[in-house]
């Protein structure tokens, strides 16, 4: 549903409803000794998703353009599905199957972006993201959960990435005139981009075990990058 506040001025709101059934889920048999030395493939597995997004969408000029985008979702279904235990990688110990929040689940996520004018041509490409942390679950030193899986939660992500540029015609460029008339026509975009430009500790991993000394500690964390940005644009 989109709705046109004033001239400039937008509001979008979007819902999704999504859910799967039949999906195969992977889990150990119990052998005759009480062990599992057998794993089982059946489709009984299930997941569904719910999404509501409402933006805000303002172009205050010409080359000013402004969006501002709340999300709140929900992901949940059963934990052990074949591509999650055998795609990309085969997981080192398969658990008995579990229902529980997946481990992409993001119930509230604020996005802004956008396009602002600076001086000399210029132009300024901002994005920034809050989120909420991604689940994760509590084990025990055989692996085993401890409670309800991904009941527990990476702290909150932070994410500031900033591009600054400026498009040439590359016919213009004295190096590029005599190129033909094709070439011409072209544009080329130069510029540079920071990501993560406050540095903040997005952690990527945790100590999940907690027989290990070092349970509960964020580690791996997303560093800032810089670069710089070249290439064609029609």
């Amino acid at each position: 549903m989109d709705r046109e506040l004033r001239r400039g001025v937008i509001i979008r709101t979007n819902y999704l409803y999504s859910q799967t059934q039949d999906l195969y889920v992977v889990t150990p048999v119990p052998g005759v000794s009480g062990g599992s030395s057998l794993l089982g493939l059946a489709n009984t597995g299930g997941s569904h998703y719910h999404e509501i997004e409402t933006t805000l969408h303002l172009q205050p000029g010409e080359r000013s353009d402004f969006n501002l985008s709340y999300v709140r979702s929900h992901a949940r279904g059963d934990l052990n599905t074949l591509s999650d235990v055998y795609v990309p990688f085969e997981q080192p110990v398969i658990r008995p199957d579990v229902s529980g929040n997946f481990a992409q689940d993001v119930p509230n996520r604020v996005i802004g972006w956008g396009e602002f004018p600076l001086p000399w041509k210029f132009t300024m490409s901002p994005v920034a993201d809050f989120h909420s942390g991604l689940p994760y679950s509590e084990v025990d030193a055989f692996q085993n959960y401890l409670g309800t899986p991904n009941n527990q939660r990476f702290p909150e992500f932070f994410s500031l990435d900033v591009k600054i540029y400026r498009v040439f015609k590359i016919g213009s460029l004295p190096l590029m005139r005599r190129l033909g008339p094709g070439i011409k026509e072209r544009k080329l975009r130069l510029g540079v981009y920071s990501l993560n430009l406050t540095n903040h500790s997005n952690a990527l991993e945790v100590y999940n075990n907690v027989a290990s000394p070092y349970f509960g500690n964020f580690v791996g964390f997303q560093h800032r990058v810089n670069g710089f940005v070249i290439d064609t644009v029609n």
